[in-house]
């Protein structure tokens, strides 16, 4: 199927590439079907775009390519809620902000996107009595070779 979008243009979407959030996203609960986007295979960064709205896309990165420390539990029931049965079954994204003269990027490490790549799955969920904030910068050498710097 074809999908128009507001960043992306005209994206030709396969039913198997799409992610269900039962649930949708916190502030976007209405809108759940999305599918990861990724410009260029080499590029740290993707982009999860709602196929709901053309508008509405998020830029996200894995949380464990830049910071080497992150760690978290599933609790089971969103093992269960999301039919995960094998960690090979799960992905994880963060996202991430980039301040409006594109000089500092955060990352968003207390709520993770978890994917059932298998299922096709999805869902936002926020990591409870975690020391991890809304806001970590991220900070990207010249480079382009990506480091994390947590702030205390």
């Amino acid at each position: 199927m074809k999908i128009n979008t507001l960043f992306f243009g005209e994206l030709e979407v396969e039913e198997q590439d799409i992610f269900t959030f039962s649930q949708g996203v916190p502030g976007f609960e209405g809108l759940t079907r999305y599918v990861l986007v990724h410009p260029e295979e080499s590029a740290p960064f993707s982009y999860i775009q709602s196929l709901d709205e053309a508008g509405l896309s998020f830029l996200i990165g894995n949380p464990f390519s830049f910071f080497d420390e992150y760690d978290f539990t599933l609790s089971e029931a969103v093992q269960l809620e999301l039919q995960i049965e094998s960690p090979d079954d799960v992905a994880v994204w963060s996202v991430m902000t980039v301040n409006e003269d594109c000089t500092a990027m955060t990352v968003n490490l207390l709520a993770p996107i978890i994917l059932n790549t298998k299922a096709r799955m999805g869902k936002q969920i926020i990591l409870h009595d975690s020391t991890y904030r809304t806001k970590h910068e991220l900070v990207l050498s010249p480079a382009d070779e990506a480091t994390s710097e947590v702030e205390g």
